[in-house]
């Protein structure tokens, strides 16, 4: 592989990664689903207490359960990208996020909105020639939890 062509692939899973953060902010739940592999994991336990998620629909699921009857806003910046095969990569995502929920939707007791400081662990997979998430985790150094 050519050095060109890696530097092609880096810009492509950084594309994926801003799709990722435009569709869940918007709720574009059939674009966003788009973005991963069919047997895809995630892994919010940190947030959650809940074990890891497998496959899109479980995975959307999940997302949609969270951020719904919220607005939020997603922020990834500095990624550190790795090929590690002609078709996976890994990659780590400094990130902050912002949700909002609607009065009486949030699923924290008293509280109203969160900001959240942490990373995103990720690994990536080309399918069809179409770079995909196949592995999301998300850890938090930090949240800040604002009160009803």
């Amino acid at each position: 592989m050519t050095s060109l062509e890696q530097l092609l692939d880096i810009e492509a899973i950084r594309a994926v990664k801003a799709r990722y953060c435009r569709m869940l902010d918007t709720k574009d739940w059939d674009g966003f689903a788009g973005l991963f592999t069919e047997d895809a994991v995630m892994d919010v336990s940190q947030d959650t207490g809940n074990p890891a998620i497998t496959g899109i629909t479980a995975l959307v699921d999940q997302v949609k359960f969270a951020v719904t009857k919220a607005a939020t806003s997603h922020q990834v910046h500095s990624p550190e990208i790795t090929l590690t095969g002609p078709d996976c990569a890994k990659g780590i995502w400094a990130m902050q996020d912002r949700v909002v929920w609607q009065e009486g939707a949030s699923p924290v007791p008293g509280v109203a909105s969160i900001t959240g400081y942490g990373q995103y662990h990720e690994r990536y997979q080309r399918v069809g020639g179409v770079w995909k998430i196949a592995a999301l985790t998300l850890t938090r150094f930090h949240v800040d939890m604002h009160p009803a």
